[in-house]
């Protein structure tokens, strides 16, 4: 990587992604969609103080800060805290803004209140260049173009309204890519110019994704040294469960991690009786964990429902519904597309509706 200017020491540049500030996710049960817009501030807010602590000069936004072009005064309003703190710590902000629109956007409106530095735009014809530990750093996104003399280096960010195709190219002479459109952080190399994957910062509806960002060291001998640094407070955890034999102990299990991990991952393997099953009442158990604060993803991919040694097909419960979620969760799991999740998880839920009051299903055009 080339670098034009001299710097005092390293700059350090943090990148995240993935906040989301104001979701609400379709896809969740009503009692984890506020529990989610709780954690995507409080990741917002720890990645800025962790950033802050490891001695950056300047965080970047690399994928927005909402998850809509136009937020509430309130969502507004509860990032402009962190952000104070991040001004106090002397940190530049730079953010992605969302594409231009008949309402304000809410990362400009923080640009023009003075919370937010700069606001990256694919309109822009040229780099943004911004100041960092006497180091100027141009940063493009898609549609602009990367050349700029007035840019030490210049940093490609991708983000998930991009037309770009994996993996990221650069955009014309742009020194180094930041791609943030993965759940998951990596390095790799296209044409001799480094990319590195950010992850998502902020909560996931990924299973198995760890909540985190990338620091990156600039070097003026070393060149781009990134660093992969998990959000703290979302503290995400793993259980597995196989073949319990009752809801209970599922229960017990789980009540061990409620109100420690922020997001809890619960897999179940093996075989469970269709009565242990629906002792077990996954709907009530994500509700208990919700009212703790924890967001719980359950997993029954890997999990057989059957009947019980004193069961019978006449009064055991089908487990069609166990079959509906299984086939739901791998369907929103395939796709990327929000709107795409909603759809299905309305449809799970009309199909769950009339699964529990035994109604025939109409033919619907």
């Amino acid at each position: 990587m080339r670098i034009v200017g001299s710097i005092e020491g390293r700059a350090r540049l943090a990148v995240a992604a993935g906040f989301q500030l104001g979701a609400h996710p379709a896809v969740l049960p009503p009692s984890q969609r506020d529990l989610y817009g709780a954690l995507a501030h409080r990741a917002f807010a720890g990645v800025l103080e962790q950033s802050a602590r490891a001695g950056c000069q300047a965080l970047v936004c690399g994928d927005g800060l909402f998850a809509q072009s136009s937020p509430s005064l309130e969502i507004v309003r509860a990032a402009m805290g962190p952000l104070r703190s991040a001004r106090r710590a002397g940190m530049t902000v730079v953010a992605t803004g969302a594409p231009p629109g008949p309402g304000t956007d809410g990362t400009d409106f923080l640009a023009e209140v003075g919370f937010v530095d700069a606001v990256l735009s694919a309109q822009a014809s040229g780099p943004t260049v911004v100041s960092v530990a006497n180091l100027q750093i141009g940063f493009v996104t898609a549609g602009s173009a990367a050349n700029s003399d007035a840019a030490d280096v210049t940093i490609d960010i991708v983000t998930a309204d991009s037309e770009r195709a994996e993996p990221a190219m650069p955009a014309g002479s742009a020194d180094m890519v930041v791609d943030t459109r993965a759940p998951g952080a990596g390095s790799d190399g296209l044409d001799d110019v480094p990319s590195v994957a950010t992850a998502w910062a902020g909560p996931s509806l990924e299973r198995r994704a760890e909540p985190g960002f990338v620091i990156l060291d600039i070097d003026p001998a070393a060149g781009v040294i990134p660093t992969f640094v998990p959000t703290e407070v979302l503290r995400p955890s793993l259980l597995e469960i196989d073949s319990p034999k009752s809801g209970g102990e599922v229960a017990n299990l789980v009540a061990r991690e409620l109100g420690v991990a922020s997001i809890l991952d619960v897999e179940l393997h093996g075989r469970i009786s269709r009565a242990a099953w629906h002792n077990l009442n996954p709907p009530a158990l994500i509700e208990r964990a919700a009212s703790t604060g924890t967001l719980l993803r359950l997993a029954i991919d890997h999990l057989t429902v059957e009947d019980g040694p004193n069961e019978t097909s006449d009064s055991a419960r089908s487990s069609f519904l166990v079959n509906a979620r299984r086939t739901s969760e791998r369907l929103m799991a395939a796709v990327s597309d929000d709107s795409e999740r909603e759809m299905i998880a309305a449809a799970r839920a009309r199909v769950v509706e009339i699964a529990r009051r035994r109604e025939p299903t109409k033919a619907m055009s």
